[in-house]
């Protein structure tokens, strides 16, 4: 201390070192913090210049646009934190004194020392006046900002120079901005490029509007408004939705307004010599699914009373509407029937899920014995376009038993025999026909004969087994010889029939069985099947020879034999079948090795649809060199008409033509092997090594 401040008065007022070092940090502190925000913002100001400058010489893509803003972020952060690191001291007390001691020598380091003493000890007073330090602590701070501020200041007017499309482009990327670019193009340049396709899905959907850039395909759901947009005058823009024609409006913008339809298409747009093919691939709005959860099968209940449990759980692709079980009660007997139709344990939900719960009360129903209840869950989405879509789950069915029902006897019916399945097999065989027979005068001579053998060979096997039923009567394995000149043809009917009947005589034991009429119930049996056998020796012939129309008046009668045969003799079983018991060791190894080795199957030939996609692959790459922007329209048109068929050849298609219209021609070798591959499967790779090798 000096000597006048120990002759100062008690009450003059005094200040301490700290309390000065404190107040000239403030102002410091806020400069540094200043100067450091103002470096970031000048650094991302240079760097969004920069984006924006070069957007206006070759136009970036979202995907660059999008990089470099976050680049954009990352260097400003960098700038903040980097000069706050640099000046992080101005927080130290003793090096803010040690600045104020340098800046101004008449404090002659007293500063320094009083501060030193004052953090030791709190109670040495301080002095009644400081030399004037504010003036040069203001003056740093001025001159700290001012570089920072003058770099942002300079940003801000070259951005006055920049197109604002192409500054809004870099500040703020989206899909869709493709138009607010400025354009840089010559006179007479297509007003097809660039494109922007606005799509405005249904409200009912809950998806949210979307917009591309330079579209090439568009999906969306069905019955979306799409809005194709372009820049110049409307005039001379001619658009096409398949077959139908679309209206092109607007002055500086031209518009091309359509719905999204339900199958997938191709727009074309056309200026002058310009075209450009847009390809449309609708998602189809799917139907809810409802999974019926409890009751989890189908029950009979010996009384109309109790609670019944229901749950469900039902989803849907986008927004459930409502979903509840529905129950159909059906009372009556014979012809006379009445049906009721409830619903219960109704919701809305506000989601795409929702899992239902409810309770059946049967007391409530007044139901009757022999009453049937129909129960499942139904679900219907929100769609009001091209639905609403409905979703029902699997139906459980709780029947009432009627009066007595326990009190009779379990009787479990056999398998159906022979002739019922000789019927079933005899009318498919008569459709195949009739089928062929219609088909026959658009059908080569050469194709009618393969198709008509392969039925006669049917019909064949189907005689055979006819004749198994007719000569097992006479103790016989069977009744047709491997050749076709079977040698039970050469007798006649009625000579065969006295032979089943007189084996079937000596096989019983007796000398005639108990029947009604003229004829025992082998003959009555098998006096029909022999009609059908017959029936189906000629129609065999008629299909050998090709002749398909000659062959159907036989068959039809071997049809109506073998019904007649199938009411002639029933067998009726009470109680279950006793089970097969075979005897593995006796059987095993038993079969004996045919006498002619099987045919070999023909190869499966190509599906003639992914044939021709094949083909319409090759011709779209054989034109590739010589005109890309006609194999690319060629690739889009292939891929539309592949979406249905076979989808996975589609996507492969669609990013083949998207690396050649992107310019990426090094992948195209690679994308067209994974179309190929998509379009006929997999190559099947066999092991040479067999599972016992001893080889590495």
């Amino acid at each position: 201390m000096t000597a006048a401040n120990l002759a100062a008065p008690a009450d003059t007022p005094r200040t301490t070192a700290t309390a000065v070092v404190r107040s000239a940090r403030v102002p410091l502190v806020a400069a540094v913090l200043a100067r450091a925000l103002l470096a970031g913002v000048a650094a991302m100001a240079i760097a969004l210049l920069g984006v924006a400058l070069v957007d206006v010489a070759e136009p970036l893509t979202l995907a660059v646009r999008l990089a470099m803003r976050r680049v954009t972020l990352a260097a400003g952060v960098a700038a903040t934190i980097a000069f706050l690191l640099r000046d992080r001291r101005v927080l130290s007390l003793t090096r803010v004194a040690m600045w104020l001691e340098e800046r101004v020598p008449s404090l002659d380091y007293a500063l320094v020392t009083r501060l030193e003493l004052e953090q030791r000890d709190a109670s040495i007073p301080g002095e009644t006046s400081w030399p004037r330090w504010r003036g040069v602590v203001l003056a740093r701070a001025i001159r700290a900002i001012a570089l920072p501020l003058l770099m942002a200041v300079a940003a801000l007017g070259v951005a006055l120079l920049v197109p604002a499309g192409s500054l809004a482009r870099a500040r703020g990327p989206r899909a869709g901005d493709a138009l607010a670019r400025t354009p840089n193009v010559a006179a007479g340049a297509s007003r097809l490029t660039p494109l922007v396709a606005v799509v405005q899905p249904p409200a009912y959907s809950g998806i949210p509007r979307s917009e591309l850039d330079e579209p090439t395909t568009i999906a969306a759901l069905a019955g979306s408004d799409v809005t194709l947009e372009g820049r110049g005058d409307a005039t001379g823009i001619a658009a096409a939705l398949q077959t139908s024609a679309l209206v092109a409006t607007g002055n500086q913008r031209w518009s091309v307004r359509f719905r999204m339809p339900t199958k997938p298409a191709v727009v074309r747009l056309r200026d002058r010599s310009f075209e450009r093919l847009v390809a449309l691939e609708p998602r189809i709005d799917a139907a809810p699914t409802a999974v019926l959860t409890r009751p989890d099968r189908d029950s009979v209940l010996r009384t109309p009373a109790g609670t019944i449990a229901l749950a469900a759980h039902a989803t849907d692709d986008l927004r459930l509407s409502d979903a509840a079980f529905e129950i159909i009660l059906s009372s009556g007997e014979g012809e006379t029937f009445t049906f009721r139709t409830l619903t219960v344990g109704a919701v809305r939900p506000e989601g795409d899920s929702v899992s239902l719960a409810a309770s059946l009360m049967l007391d409530t129903l007044r139901l009757k014995p022999g009453d049937l209840l129909h129960v499942r869950a139904v679900a219907h989405d929100r769609n009001d376009v091209t639905g609403p879509g409905v979703g029902a789950s699997e139906t459980r069915t709780l029947r009432i038993a009627r009066q007595g029902e326990y009190d009779s006897v379990a009787v479990e019916g056999a398998a159906p025999p022979p002739e019922e399945q000789n019927v079933v097999s005899q009318r498919m065989l008569i459709m195949l026909t009739e089928a062929l027979e219609r088909r026959r005068p658009k059908l080569s001579r050469s194709t009618v004969l393969d198709e008509s053998s392969r039925i006669s060979t049917d019909q064949k096997r189907l005689r055979r087994s006819v004749a198994e039923v007719i000569f097992s009567r006479l103790g016989e394995p069977t009744g047709e010889e491997t050749k076709e000149d079977d040698r039970h043809a050469k007798l006649s009917p009625d000579e065969l029939l006295k032979r089943a009947d007189e084996a079937t005589e000596r096989l019983s034991g007796t000398g005639a069985l108990d029947f009604e009429g003229g004829e025992t119930p082998v003959v009555a049996v098998n006096r029909p099947l022999l009609e059908a056998y017959r029936a189906m020796w000629d129609a065999s012939m008629s299909l050998d020879q090709g002749e398909p129309g000659k062959a159907l008046p036989p068959m039809r009668i071997a049809l109506a034999a073998i019904e007649r045969a199938r009411q002639a003799e029933r067998i009726y079983l009470r109680g279950r079948p006793p089970a097969a018991v075979v005897d593995i060791e006796k059987v095993r190894l038993a079969a004996r090795e045919p006498v002619k080795p099987g045919s070999r199957s023909p190869r499966i030939a190509i599906d003639s649809v992914r044939a021709a996609l094949g083909l319409r692959l090759t011709r779209a790459l054989d034109v590739l060199a010589a005109r890309p922007s006609a194999a690319i329209d060629s690739l889009m048109l292939l891929r539309i008409d592949a979406l249905e068929s076979v989808p996975r050849f589609a996507a492969a298609v669609g990013d083949l033509a998207a690396a050649l219209r992107a310019g990426r021609d090094n992948e195209a070798p690679r994308l067209a092997a994974l179309a190929r591959r998509a379009l006929g499967g997999a190559p099947r790779v066999t092991d040479s090594l067999g599972l016992w090798t001893l080889a590495p």
